[in-house]
């Protein structure tokens, strides 16, 4: 069993049509047009909708942070692997886009990077089935549903699944203040995946070194940092940036 809580989640939930929803709970409280819509999808797919006090959704969300709607799966999130990643990458025609994320343990950090990546268009994301923040409903609410549209591979050894996208044809390009070339001076329109380091180390030495690229993001002012979901959300669209660039010069015939 897992929990979505949250309009926006629960809406994409929804959406997506991944996973079975065996209840949803909504506030006896709030009505408004979000919720009503909520319950028009949920009847059209013959989900069970219950009205619920607060205490009630507090204590099936595990927050009060649910905005009075809850929806309870039957079965756990569904994780992919480096191969079905592959295959939306190779049946979508473009050049790959993949984020990596290494290590990174911070739910709201994690949820802002998977909602950056599909927003930017990311084909796939893969992360360590250890030492790493999951898909939990927290970081469900923090990618404001961006994770029921997403492909995540949850790998065993994070330097092999490196080395098969190295094996299929794709570039990696790791992102980190102390490399030397930045991204804006680096090209990184082909078949590219960008790896993201741990909000605390970085990236780990051997992930490094499998890194074909290994850029910066040039930053001025006097806090010269970002978190790990800055970073990536930085990478992402500029890497979307370039891709399209790239995309309207072809179609151009330049």
């Amino acid at each position: 069993m897992r929990i979505v809580y949250g309009i926006n989640p629960v809406t994409e939930a929804l959406a997506a049509g991944r996973g079975a929803i065996s209840e949803i709970l909504i506030s006896t409280k709030r009505r408004d047009k979000s919720f009503d819509a909520i319950v028009k999808k949920a009847a059209a797919r013959k989900i069970k909708v219950t009205k619920a006090e607060q205490r009630r959704l507090g204590e099936v969300a595990g927050t009060d942070g649910h905005q009075g709607v809850v929806a309870v799966f039957k079965g756990e999130y569904p994780y992919c692997d480096i191969e079905e990643i592959l295959d939306n990458w190779r049946a979508s025609g473009e050049a790959a886009f993949i984020l990596i994320l290494d290590c990174i343990q911070d739910p709201q950090n994690f949820g802002s990077l998977v909602r950056a990546a599909h927003c930017a268009g990311v084909q796939g994301i893969v992360i360590p089935k250890d030492r790493a923040a999951q898909v939990t409903p927290a970081v469900v609410k923090a990618s404001a549903g961006a994770t029921e549209h997403s492909l995540i591979a949850r790998v065993t050894n994070l330097r092999e699944a490196i080395r098969k996208l190295k094996d299929a044809g794709v570039w990696i390009a790791g992102i980190e203040a102390s490399f030397g070339e930045t991204i804006y001076n680096t090209e990184l329109d082909g078949d590219i995946a960008v790896v993201i380091g741990s909000e605390g180390s970085g990236m780990r030495r051997l992930i490094r070194e499998e890194c074909d690229y290994q850029v910066s993001i040039p930053m001025k002012g006097q806090v010269n940092s970002m978190n790990a979901a800055q970073a990536g959300a930085v990478a992402v669209f500029e890497v979307a940036r370039q891709k399209e660039a790239r995309r309207q010069k072809e179609a151009g015939g330049g």
